[in-house]
């Protein structure tokens, strides 16, 4: 059975990223996909401070929920989806942070299928979608889609965009479909 672990970035629990959020991995799961999400705001996470141990041991020496939780659960996913609200054209302070600590298991997410949702007031929308996708790149995951993109600013505004709910559930479809064709037929 196909994985998802959704990872929200947003520190507003039941906000606007994580409503879209649930849109897609609700439907990943009526695809027949196990689902989790994790919001990063609920784990301890520190910073990466390039001390460049894992360069040399080949795992992270801090001690925290991004080593014991986070990576375990990154590791063990087919499907990778990070969402994430909008802030100064960029991701999260979360995301970035979470991002950065995923430098100890380079290559260990090679041809794992992902994609990005953020949510914003309009502007730099697209600017974090593409620090998702390059995050992905960088790790030689397989970017399954172009992205969602949501419109909101105030709680619960988000369920007003018709357009963003549509396509996080089309995201995870076509998330889905790579993922079949990659894992049924190969072992990674």
């Amino acid at each position: 059975m196909l994985k998802a672990l959704g990872i929200g970035g947003s520190p507003r629990k039941r906000g606007n990223t994580e409503a879209l959020l649930n849109v897609a991995l609700a439907e990943l799961k009526r695809l027949g996909v196990e689902t989790e999400k994790v919001m990063l705001s609920a784990y301890d996470i520190k910073p990466c401070t390039e001390c460049r141990y894992c360069v040399d041991k080949g795992c992270c020496c801090i001690d925290d929920d991004m080593t014991k939780i986070l990576i375990p659960k990154l590791l063990s996913a087919n499907i990778i989806v990070i969402a994430s609200p909008v802030y100064f054209n960029n991701v999260s302070s979360y995301v970035k942070v979470f991002m950065d600590r995923t430098w100890c298991i380079r290559g260990k997410l090679r041809n794992k299928v992902g994609g990005g949702i953020v949510v914003g007031r309009g502007y730099g929308l697209e600017s974090a979608l593409t620090a998702i996708h390059s995050f992905m790149l960088k790790h030689e995951m397989i970017v399954g889609h172009r992205g969602v993109s949501g419109n909101a600013f105030e709680s619960g505004e988000i369920r007003s965009d018709t357009r963003a709910l549509e396509d996080a559930k089309k995201f995870a479809k076509r998330l889905h479909e790579i993922a079949q064709l990659i894992f049924s037929s190969h072992s990674y």
